[in-house]
């Protein structure tokens, strides 16, 4: 570092400061206190320009402590935000691996879905072969049988079917009746 040394009046005094700052911030620090020191002596008249020095040594030494304690409190929460957002990349880890997972999933069942489709085209074809070939009268009613019994299944889902027994409160139950 290359130290410099600046000149600079405050209240009437030089001061010579060595420092590695450069000449026009030193000069800006010296107007800063020049300030503070005669903001003192506008607020009390009674103090002499060492004790307004000493007020605003202490108003700058506020400050500055104000401004650590600041600091910590930013850090400590940008450490908090730090935190939420590993917390919450690792949640978007954990859901993109699910995800990937369902769409997996979802591929492979689209998949037996239209083997299950092929596989009911040729017993549909198989079932219009049976109907043109002879027996039709035992096909047709085993057939409206399994047709009745399919459109019954497809109601009951539709409708949330849960099988129940009703139990009469006057009757012995323990036969196991129903109605």
């Amino acid at each position: 570092m290359n130290k410099n040394k600046v000149s600079v009046q405050i209240e009437g005094r030089n001061y010579a400061i060595i420092t590695s700052d450069d000449q026009s911030y030193v000069e800006g620090v010296a107007s800063e206190v020049t300030d503070c020191i005669r903001s003192a002596a506008v607020h009390s008249s009674q103090l002499d320009t060492r004790d307004c020095a000493v007020l605003a040594a202490l108003d700058f030494c506020d400050d500055r402590n104000k401004a650590i304690q600041k600091n910590a409190d930013l850090v400590a929460k940008a450490d908090q935000i730090i935190a939420h957002s590993n917390e919450l990349n690792k949640s978007c880890r954990e859901y993109k691996e699910k995800l990937t997972e369902a769409i997996n999933e979802n591929t492979h069942l689209s998949k037996r879905v239209k083997v299950l489709e092929d596989q009911l085209r040729q017993l549909i074809i198989e079932n219009d072969e049976l109907r043109n070939s002879g027996d039709n009268k035992q096909l047709s009613a085993n057939q409206k049988k399994f047709e009745k019994t399919v459109q019954e299944k497809k109601a009951e889902k539709l409708m949330g079917y849960v099988p129940m027994r009703q139990y009469s409160l006057f009757e012995d139950n323990s036969k196991g009746k129903t109605d």
